[in-house]
Order: structure tokens, then C-alpha cells, then sequence
């Protein structure tokens, strides 16, 4: 497993989210503010240049490395890519061996951006700080992320964890900059078209977050354009023919017209063209042959790039398919109400009119960052970093406090009071039925008879009834005592949403109902065993407290009765008798009871370690329903 670091309030002070995507990375900081919730932050994001010198903040995910072992990253790497041994452009791909060519190019990478990111922060120190990583959402196998985060760590990145790319979108789209929270409360989507692969994330305060993603990345424009465009070019296909290892070259020729092109309205001709001789070194014997061949592309408008790219890959037709099929299959029964696009190939012109009519949307509801999509995952992961770093910190506190709380002799010691109480005046209501019972349908007026009345009702109410009383006096405990618990999740929560909290005033909104009686369920055991106790110490004192004075009155002489009532009318005489010693009975029980679980150490544990696993489940299922979860 990998060595995640722990928050640790005493010495982190920022948090960094980084975003390497297969075509452009970039990264953002947020300073920890460990004591104020959401509404209180003074601090906001602040994106990174990952190239200093040109002031970029995001940079293209292009690796190269030359003769002498230098790696260069970015716009360097194309460069030099002429005096290198392979420029390497979308290389990411999901991990499957640490080992492996494009892992360790990608562990490569990973360190030269980490090591911008240390160069351009320089208030970043080798200890007060930690890393938060995005990973695609498509990578949804366990050993593909463990591999990721291994990768991160060799790297030399001080990683506190990775969260899907969409959700670190949906964190960011709930900031007041974006204000979609609105939407992602009745349930929206975040579309992530990146460069390798298309993401959705549905999310709603009403169901857990869908994932789902289809390998339909912005790139198979890139490859379209290459192939029918580029290497429609004869000297371009010899070129490649003749030195393969510079098609990522020439594909990332392809990526910069695309991207030229859908900056531009749409209506506008595009005009590019790039020299061989800058791609090819000039040690090549052929370098004079293709020193000055230029490669010339053009398009007359964004419609004729769209048609080509259409005839030749059907990728419009996919993306659409992909849309109604997350729509209708993943989705099926959830309402859509906006939609939040993210990545920078979510700009192309074509996306936001596709989306309004798969999802049946207003075009205006399908939002874009009119800032910089390409930042957005970086921004949510470092936001969504900072707040879970304050949050893992104040659960582990909230559940120290919840074991100080229940292990509280005090505690203890009201509960004791409360089920004895609840207990007895259980076990009288039995007797009461009992006696009732035998008067209207007693035989005869012996003792024994009535006696057998009450130890039917009692083992009913031992194998039915009692561990109702109990459980039932547990939660009415438990709703007494939490407050204080809910009020320390509620700060929890105010730094996911807002506008969430649990109500303090009333009865708590305990979130998914299904999870919370799930923990009840765990008093289970504990509850059968306080039963099993009780069974027989609620017997013992039952007849010790009746005892007296109970078999006594019904043993009484009554011969005169017997020759002029009925009876009915002497069993009820007698079982009047019974009842008007109800409270000292009551107290009685209720004394023997509380005496008997005060000196049981068993049930003591028992309860402590059921109440601790309750507000445990009990806090983890509430803060579910508004955390966006860190692995």
C-alpha cells in the first residue's frame, strides 16, 4: 500500500492539487486555513506557473529526454525535440506495471512538474505542505490507483491522496465563482472531455456520485488531422514512414491547428504550417531533404474540419451514443438539470448545442469556466485537498470526543437509571395485562394459576418485547445526548456544503435512514446479551418483589368468598390486591435492576463499545452524503 501522508495541522500549511492529463497539465495551491469553515475563508486558489519564464499556467504534457540523460517537459521539449532520443506526447495511460516504459516516463514526468511547482512556490518547504492528485474517472480499478499514488510517491510527491477528475470539477463548480450549486443539489453533470478519454460524473443531494467513462478523448480529432490532413503530404508520410519515432511530434503538429481552430469563430478560415527541419535533427543523413519542406494545413471553417473529422472517425456520432447511453443506462430515472463541462477540449464548438439535446437542456445550462476550463480540475483538486485535509482532521477529533462522551461514567450511569425505569414499567404493564387476563379467564382461584399468567406474559415479553424496550431506550438516549455530536459534524459538513448542516433544533436529519438503522443493527448483539441478563434478573426480582405480599394475598384464607362470589369476583378481589402495590413493586424492580447492571461489567463494555460504533456509523453516514470522497 502506499505511505499517504497524514494531515497534520501542526505542520502543513498548503495544500497543492495537480492535474496531468493525457494532453495539457497544470496545477493550483490553497493555503490550509485549519480553523474557519467555508464561508470564513479568507484565502482563495491560486494556479501555478508551470512555466515561469513564459507565465503558462498550463502546460502541454510532453516529455523528452536527450543524450546526456536532461529531462525537459512542456514547451521545452518540443524545443529540443530535435537533439533528443523521443519527444513523447499523450503518454498517460492507466497503470499496470510500475515498472513499465510509459509508468516510468510518466514517474519522470511527474517529478520535473512537482520540481516547477517547488521552483515557482517558494514559500513551499520540503515539510509544510502536501499533494492532492487527480486521476481520470474512467481509472475505477483499486490496482490502477494504488499504482498511481506508488507512482506519485517515487516521484518524490508528498501525496495525501487522488480523487476522480470530475469530482474535483463538481468541488469546484460549487464555489461561488461558478455557482452551480443549485443544479448539483437537484442533480447535474460534469462532462470531462479530455484529451484521451470522456468522463461523466452525475451527482445530487438525493443519490451517491455515478462515474462512468468512455475512451473518447479530444485526441482522435488530433489522429484525424494527422492522418488526413498532415499525411495527405507525401513527403509528410515518407517522413514518417522513414522516422516513426516523431508521430507524437507531428501529432502535436495536428493538437495546436485543432486548437488554433476552435479558438477562432467559427465562420473563419484557418490557416497553419510547420517545417520538418524542426522536427527532424540535423545529425539525420535526410535532414537536408526535409530541411525545408513545409507542411501546410487550412480549413475554411470549423463546419469543414467537423465533416472530415466526422467521414473519417463517426467521433461526433460516439460522443452522442455516449451521451444517450449515459443518460439511459447509467442514469436511468434521474433528472438532469445542468450540466458543467470541463477540459480544454470541452471548447470545441460543437459540444454544448450536443449536450442540450441529449440531456433535453437549455443550451444556457449547459455551464463552461468562462475563465479557463483547462484549470478547473487543478483549482477543485487543491480546494477539495484543503478541505479534506481540515476534515480528516476533525473526524478523527469529533471521534475522540464521541469516546470521552460514552465513556463517561455519568453516562453510564443515566442510561442504567433509564432502562431500569423503562424496563419495569415494561415488566409491571405485563403483570397488569396478566392479572386481567386471569380474572376474566382464570380457572378457579388458585395462586399457581394466576402465577402461570404471569410467566407467560413475561417470557412473551423477554422474547418479543424486552429487547424493543432496550433498543427503544437506547435511541431516545442517544437522541439526548447527541447533540453535541451533531453540532461538531455540522462544522464538518459546513465546509462541504454550506447549507446542509444537520438540524440541531429538531429531530436530526440523519441522512441515508437505510445506513443509520444499519448501525443500529450493531447493538445487536450487545442488546440480545443485555436481554439474555435480563431474562432472569427481571424474573429474580419480579417474584422477589411480589413475592411478599403477591402469593401471600392469594394464598389467604378466603373460604367465606369462596361459598358466596363467584369467581371472577374473587380473582378480581385478589388481583386488586396485587395491583395497588404497583410503585413499591415498581421501585423495587426498578432497584434491582439498576443494582444489577451496575455490577455488570460485561453489559458496561457491551453498551460503551455499541454507543462508540453508533455515533461512529452514525457520523461517517452523515458526512457521506456531503463529502466527495479522497482514496
Amino acid at each position: 500500500m502506499a505511505n499517504l501522508i497524514i494531515p497534520d495541522k501542526t505542520r502543513h500549511q498548503y495544500v497543492v492539487g495537480i492535474d496531468i492529463g493525457h494532453g495539457e497539465t497544470s496545477a493550483a495551491i490553497v493555503p490550509i486555513e485549519w480553523d474557519k469553515s467555508a464561508g470564513q475563508r479568507e484565502s482563495d486558489f491560486q494556479d501555478i506557473d508551470l512555466d515561469s519564464k513564459a507565465r503558462k499556467k498550463v502546460i502541454t504534457s510532453a516529455i523528452c529526454i536527450d543524450d546526456k540523460d536532461a529531462v525537459r517537459i512542456g514547451d521545452q521539449a518540443f524545443e529540443h525535440m530535435t537533439d533528443n532520443r523521443g519527444l513523447r506526447v499523450c503518454f498517460k495511460q492507466k497503470p499496470q506495471d510500475i515498472n513499465g516504459e510509459a509508468e516510468k516516463l510518466m514517474i519522470q514526468f511527474m517529478k520535473c512538474v512537482y520540481g516547477r511547482i517547488r521552483e515557482s512556490q517558494v514559500e513551499l518547504t520540503e515539510t509544510n505542505h502536501i499533494v492532492y492528485l487527480a486521476r481520470p474517472s474512467g481509472w475505477v480499478e483499486e490496482e490502477a490507483k494504488e499504482l498511481y499514488k506508488q507512482m506519485a510517491i517515487e516521484a518524490g510527491i508528498p501525496l495525501a491522496g487522488l480523487t476522480s477528475e470530475s469530482r474535483a470539477a463538481i468541488f469546484y463548480a460549487k464555489t461561488p465563482k461558478v455557482a452551480f450549486t443549485n443544479a448539483i443539489s437537484k442533480g447535474a453533470i460534469v462532462f470531462d472531455l479530455g484529451s484521451s478519454t470522456l468522463d461523466f460524473t452525475f451527482l445530487s443531494d438525493h443519490s451517491q456520485p455515478i462515474d462512468y467513462g468512455y475512451n473518447l478523448g479530444a485526441s482522435i480529432i488530433d489522429t484525424a488531422i494527422l492522418d488526413n490532413m498532415i499525411l495527405a503530404n507525401d513527403e509528410a508520410k515518407e517522413f514518417l514512414t522513414k522516422y516513426p519515432e516523431y508521430r507524437d511530434a507531428l501529432k502535436f503538429k495536428a493538437r495546436k491547428f485543432k486548437e488554433d481552430a476552435y479558438s477562432r469563430d467559427e465562420e473563419l478560415k484557418t490557416v497553419g504550417s510547420f517545417n520538418l527541419g524542426t522536427v527532424i535533427p540535423d545529425t539525420e543523413e535526410s535532414y537536408d531533404t526535409y530541411e525545408d519542406t513545409y507542411i501546410k494545413l487550412k480549413i475554411a471553417n470549423l463546419a469543414e474540419l467537423n465533416t472530415m473529422v466526422e467521414n473519417t472517425t463517426n467521433y461526433m456520432s460516439e460522443l452522442k451514443n455516449a451521451m444517450v447511453d449515459f443518460k439511459e443506462n447509467k442514469i436511468s430515472g434521474n433528472k438532469v438539470f445542468g450540466v458543467f463541462l470541463t477540459g480544454g477540449a470541452s471548447r470545441m464548438n460543437f459540444i454544448r448545442p450536443m449536450i442540450a439535446e441529449a440531456f433535453e437542456l437549455p443550451v444556457e445550462d449547459v455551464r463552461i469556466d468562462s475563465d479557463n476550463p483547462s484549470l478547473t480540475i487543478s483549482r477543485g483538486i487543491a480546494m477539495l485537498g484543503a478541505t479534506d485535509a481540515i476534515t480528516s482532521v476533525l473526524v478523527t477529533e469529533l471521534k475522540k470526543k464521541t469516546s470521552a462522551i460514552v465513556d463517561d461514567n455519568k453516562l453510564i450511569t443515566d442510561l442504567t437509571e433509564a432502562l431500569s425505569e423503562n424496563i419495569a414499567n415494561k415488566v409491571w404493564g405485563e403483570v397488569d395485562t396478566a392479572c386481567s387476563d386471569w380474572v376474566r379467564n382464570g380457572s378457579g382461584t388458585d395462586p399457581d394459576d394466576l402465577k402461570r399468567f404471569v410467566e407467560k406474559k413475561l417470557n412473551r415479553m423477554q422474547k418479543n418485547g424486552l429487547q424493543k424496550t432496550v433498543n427503544d431506550t437506547l435511541q431516545s438516549y442517544i437522541d439526548k445526548k447527541s447533540e453535541e455530536i451533531r453540532k461538531s459534524m455540522n462544522e464538518i459538513i459546513s465546509l462541504y456544503a454550506p447549507d446542509r448542516e444537520i438540524s440541531i433544533s429538531s429531530k436530526a436529519k440523519l441522512g441515508n435512514m437505510d445506513e443509520i438503522n444499519q448501525s443500529l443493527s450493531d447493538l445487536t448483539s450487545t442488546i440480545s446479551s443485555v436481554c439474555d441478563n435480563l431474562t432472569n434478573i427481571v424474573a429474580d426480582i419480579l417474584w422477589a418483589a411480589l413475592g411478599v405480599f403477591l402469593w401471600g394475598v392469594l394464598c389467604a384464607p378466603y373460604y367465606i368468598w369462596k361459598a358466596l362470589r363467584s369467581d371472577e369476583s374473587k380473582r378480581r378481589d385478589k388481583v386488586d390486591k396485587v395491583l395497588e402495590k404497583k410503585y413499591e413493586t415498581l421501585s423495587n424492580i426498578k432497584s434491582g435492576i439498576t443494582s444489577k447492571l451496575r455490577d455488570n461489567d460485561n453489559f458496561k463494555k457491551n453498551i460503551v463499545s455499541a454507543l462508540n460504533n453508533y455515533f461512529n456509523n452514525l457520523i461517517e453516514s452523515n458526512l457521506r452524503q456531503v463529502m466527495i470522497p479522497i482514496e
